[in-house]
């Protein structure tokens, strides 16, 4: 049972996060709008805007990546997963989780020790707005935590549902007429 809560809060921890980045990418699709008016009509660059887009996308990308897993809304090769038996593509299921832990948790050392260094130091961006670095960089060594969070979810997922693979079929089909929308509110964890 407590399993369940965490993985049903952390999923609504990260569909906040991925509501946050999809704003991100309307208040981007207006201040480029913006750039492109602006000088196409009144010869006025905005420089800013491109650092901003840079920046930005850097934390759409960590912030919306753990929302995508839970939702297992990936890229998946799912003819190799389906055509595979159920053993084997828990079997696979666990190994992806696996390496996807270490992955994730190395990234977010190696990236979490450039940022303290990178705040320590008072790096600055050399851009047109000279902020520090930390700041778009920080999105790295946190979205990465979230990823290994949500590697450490689905491997509990694997360790504990008789068909965990049903389950994420499920959450990525959910809203789509498919067929599993049921299957998705009777048997997730978070659902």
């Amino acid at each position: 049972m407590a399993f369940a809560k965490v993985y049903g809060a952390f999923e609504r921890l990260a569909a906040v996060l991925a509501v946050f980045a999809a704003g991100l990418i309307l208040a981007m699709a207006f201040w480029t709008t913006y750039d492109v008016l602006a000088r196409k009509f009144f010869d006025v660059a905005s420089p800013w805007a491109f650092d901003l887009s840079e920046y930005s996308l850097v934390w759409i990308t960590f912030l919306g990546a753990p929302w995508v897993l839970m939702q297992d809304r990936h890229v998946r090769i799912e003819i190799l997963t389906e055509a595979l038996p159920a053993r084997l593509q828990r079997g696979l299921g666990l190994l992806v989780c696996l390496v996807g832990i270490a992955t994730c948790a190395i990234v977010t050392w190696r990236t979490g020790i450039a940022a303290v260094e990178y705040f320590d130091r008072n790096v600055m961006m050399p851009r047109i707005w000279r902020i520090p670095r930390v700041w778009p960089y920080c999105a790295v060594p946190i979205g990465s935590a979230l990823l290994t969070a949500a590697f450490a979810l689905r491997l509990g997922l694997y360790l504990k549902e008789p068909d965990p693979e049903a389950i994420l079929r499920a959450k990525a089909s959910a809203g789509q007429s498919t067929g599993h929308e049921d299957e998705a509110a009777k048997s997730a964890p978070g659902g």
